[in-house]
């Protein structure tokens, strides 16, 4: 028998008992009440669905968790950088970094050993079938990291679309005689619909404002989750007039506007690389066709003419 076969039967075996061990510890572990109903208020509205979603997340960890050990790196900072980087793409359980690369783990030993087994099952082998599952093996482990970065962009993207029109209405609930905790509060259900990424980082900085945590901590950890630029820059304003005792509401004002000239000269410099951006397709697609039709008749004209000369 191959012996890569073999090796592929003994990691799916692996695979197996700790799926099997991930399904027990589920099963058997207690649930938290606190934290499925604080989870119920900061997500969907349907108690039901948050219940169903929330046993979820936590199979699944229970049954990655244990092939992440496998890719879990020795050193704390590289570990440290990676929940950063699940941390802004949205994943905050207390195991998203362990199920992330168990994911990784499983997908990577998902097309290696299914292209093996494959192989050995077929009655004759594929051509290069240890170096094509060497690079299978390859892109299952590294293409979820080029969609964790794609997620972390997207949702970056969005919060910072939404957030200029986000502080003008805070800054309009501010004046209008609302205190800022209320005004989050508010603003968190009106943007719900437009801007949902935002409204759950501000009900979610609410509930921590609710619940002790002093309204410094809590802008300060809203931009760490995110790592948005923009709301860095907004908990840094919330710290100073705290401090300084400087009304909120003008200096909400004055952030928004910054923000929208950033945002002008981001569409600006966007627009100023468009023409650089098109020469590729320019250069790639319409400049043969153009070539072809002025030069097509003038090289059918030369061999009509020169083609019997060249025979004789």
């Amino acid at each position: 028998m191959d012996p890569i076969v073999v090796v592929g039967a003994g990691l799916a075996c692996v695979a197996s008992i700790a799926a099997a061990v991930g399904v027990r510890v589920a099963m058997t572990a207690p649930r938290d009440a606190v934290l499925e109903r604080a989870q119920r208020m900061t997500s969907v509205p349907d108690p039901d669905a948050t219940v169903t979603t929330t046993r979820g997340k936590s199979l699944w960890a229970s049954l990655l968790a244990p092939l992440g050990g496998i890719a879990r790196s020795k050193e704390e900072e590289e570990s440290s950088r990676m929940r950063k980087v699940l941390l802004h793409a949205g994943f905050r359980g207390a195991h998203a970094l362990e199920t992330f690369l168990g994911a990784k783990v499983a997908l990577a030993l998902t097309l290696g050993g299914g292209l093996l087994v494959t192989s050995s099952m077929l009655p004759a082998p594929v051509p290069g079938v240890r170096a094509l599952a060497v690079v299978l093996l390859s892109v299952g482990f590294y293409a979820p990291n080029t969609w964790l970065r794609g997620r972390v962009q997207a949702r970056q993207t969005a919060l910072v679309r939404s957030l200029a029109d986000t502080i003008d209405l805070l800054v309009t609930c501010v004046e209008a005689g609302l205190g800022l905790d209320a005004a989050l509060s508010r603003i968190a259900k009106e943007v719900e619909l437009s801007a949902p990424e935002l409204s759950f980082e501000l009900r979610q900085t609410t509930m921590e404002i609710q619940a002790g945590v002093a309204r410094s901590s809590a802008f300060r950890r809203l931009a760490e989750r995110t790592g948005v630029d923009e709301l860095r820059a907004l908990s840094a304003i919330v710290i100073q007039t705290e401090m300084f005792g400087t009304p909120i509401g003008r200096a909400l004002r004055t952030h928004a506007s910054s923000m929208r000239t950033r945002r002008s000269h981001r569409a600006e410099e966007k627009a100023a690389t468009a023409s650089v951006k098109m020469m590729l397709p320019l250069i790639a697609c319409i400049l043969p066709s153009l070539f072809a039709i002025i030069l097509g008749p003038a090289i059918v004209r030369i061999v009509t003419l020169l083609g019997p000369a060249l025979k004789h």
